[in-house]
């Protein structure tokens, strides 16, 4: 137990996907990931990405999560 946290799994991504990302938004969840991650190599941080894609930090938060814990 202790300070583990809980893996993510890609059911848990979709979930906020439809709670935070507007339904008319073009795009996947793996468009997101992908987007992340290259983004990550050019040195733009996940609250840059958010900002500029009109998510919530929380949610581009939880793609790093899930695309470091493998």
């Amino acid at each position: 137990m202790g300070g583990r946290r809980r893996r993510l799994a890609r059911e848990d991504l979709e979930a906020l996907r439809q709670e935070f990302v507007a339904s008319g938004r073009e795009g996947s969840l793996d468009d997101d990931l992908h987007q992340l991650r290259r983004g990550a190599r050019l040195g733009i941080t996940p609250e840059d990405w958010a900002r500029k894609r009109g998510v919530p930090p929380a949610y581009a938060r939880a793609l790093r999560r899930y695309l470091e814990q493998d």
